[in-house]
């Protein structure tokens, strides 16, 4: 008979952006998956969020991009700007970037995305239990044994800690890890509704349809819409005496106008205009020597995992490609291609260093929004010519040329901002999880098992193409062929 199919039981420990795009990913796979969540219910606490094409491709192939709907907001631009406003370097994101990357880079608020996810998950089959705060974790045998603060137990054959910064499960496998303010940066967030702001701003209008951000000394601030163009979101990156750590409720609205009372003249009447804000942490875990337990029926993902700093925009995202690459890897679990063991081997090999990678892009990101002197200077003279339109430029956006080269050379093809580099644009935000996980799987089977000299093929490969529909008489076939008539 053809390999029989395995029955998963996979429980995720926190139902936050991560844990629910886990949970869609997973119970794709064939899983039976059950989240459970601490709150009492569901929500989303925060401001706006950018999923940049490595996750909006999910969203879309999961049908929770029709869920949210208008509330995702495509930008035609991605501004950085001085203090006093002037733009000194631009990226096309639409629709240069959705063009040659294939998906959407859009705007939406954690709220609306967090409903979408839920909504999305028990559209899948996911059982979601609120109210389900975890006391305890046995993970010494299979399967893992999870207890909450209610007594009620849950016996899973996987359990994926996606909790966050304060995650229990992260410390239950590792006590001694805690998230770290690797610097003294701290954000607060607002939202307002464009309507007051156009109204009391009228100057505001400027600005459109764009991603727009001011750098200064020590701070940035990133602006750009959200809700369907309803409500105007704002970030602000400042610098404390000492390190934020946790978040801190009603911030005086005198200090953040202080702060930032040197900026382009429009953006401080609307900061005139906060009401109330509040002051994030930003803080980053690891890197870490491994995600999971030595038996490896308990991982983690997500900030539990990888907390980075937001001046990339990647924090979630990363989180919802771990769910993304899970998601294939266990569904070579259920298929009887891979144990539990590899599959989870394989997570941590291809994810570690991916995350990783981020959290230093992250990082080097906003040394280069808050650039000190002379910094500033040099980095704006290396975005010049990307504000500059050749003739040739124009006449493409016109489509009007009469010139024989039809393209130019991309201005921004070594560029500072690494949301528009091509290089970070390629090797991050056109990333695809699902297809680093198969690909991933593949090269393990090679290496793992036997191939034929001749045809160069591997029986574990050819196992995993044909093992769930041919008997296993006819199995191997292929890996032997030398040629022959099969």
């Amino acid at each position: 008979m053809a390999t029989q199919r395995r029955k998963l039981r996979v429980g995720l420990c926190g139902a936050g952006l991560g844990g629910l795009a886990a949970a869609i990913a997973i119970a794709r796979a064939g899983c039976d998956v059950t989240i459970l969540e601490a709150a009492s219910e569901l929500g989303e606490i925060g401001a706006g969020i950018q999923m940049t094409p490595n996750v909006s491709r999910l969203l879309i192939k999961w049908g929770v991009s029709e869920i949210i709907g208008d509330d995702l907001v495509q930008c035609n631009y991605i501004n950085m700007r001085r203090t006093d406003g002037k733009v000194i370097q631009r990226t096309e994101l639409y629709p240069k970037v959705v063009r040659e990357y294939g998906f959407p880079w859009w705007m939406v608020h954690r709220h609306h995305l967090h409903c979408g996810l839920a909504e999305g998950a028990r559209r899948h089959g996911v059982h979601i239990v609120t109210g389900a705060r975890v006391a305890k974790i046995e993970f010494e045998q299979s399967p893992v044994k999870v207890t909450t603060e209610k007594g009620k137990e849950y016996e899973f054959d996987l359990l994926i800690g996606s909790d966050g910064l304060k995650s229990v499960v992260r410390r239950t496998l590792f006590p001694h890890v805690q998230p770290r303010a690797a610097t003294n940066n701290a954000a607060y967030r607002a939202v307002l509704p464009y309507e007051e702001v156009w109204q009391k701003v009228p100057e505001s209008r400027e600005f459109g349809n764009a991603i727009d951000v001011w750098s200064i000394e020590k701070g940035y601030v990133i602006t750009y819409p959200i809700s369907a163009g309803r409500d105007w979101n704002a970030v602000f990156s400042h610098y404390r005496d000492n390190p934020v750590t946790d978040v801190e409720e009603d911030v005086d609205m005198k200090e953040v106008r202080e702060y930032f009372k040197d900026v382009d003249p429009r953006l401080k009447k609307i900061i005139d205009i906060i009401p109330s804000t509040k002051r994030w942490p930003l803080l980053i875990t690891g890197p870490l020597e491994s995600w999971s337990n030595p038996q490896k029926n308990v991982v983690l993902m997500g900030d539990a995992a990888h907390s980075m700093h937001n001046h990339l925009a990647q924090g979630a995202a990363t989180s919802m490609e771990d769910g993304a690459f899970l998601g294939r890897v266990l569904q070579e679990v259920v298929r009887g291609v891979l144990t539990l063991e590899e599959a989870v081997h394989l997570y941590e090999k291809t994810r570690m260093p991916r995350a990783w990678i981020k959290q230093q892009t992250s990082f080097a990101m906003g040394a280069m929004y808050m650039a000190p002197k002379p910094m500033d200077a040099y980095r704006d003279a290396a975005s010049a010519a990307s504000v500059e339109k050749t003739v040739e430029q124009q006449e493409i956006l016109n489509l009007q040329t009469s010139s024989k080269q039809v393209t130019t050379p991309d201005a921004n093809e070594l560029s500072w901002n690494l949301w528009g580099a091509p290089d970070t644009v390629r090797s991050i935000f056109s990333y695809d999880a699902e297809g680093d996980a198969d690909h991933a799987v593949l090269v393990y089977l090679s290496e793992k098992t036997p191939w034929d000299i001749n045809t160069g093929m591997s029986e574990g490969v050819e196992r995993k193409y044909t093992g769930w529909f041919l008997p296993e008489e006819h199995i191997g076939r292929i890996t032997r062929a030398k040629g022959a008539k099969l």
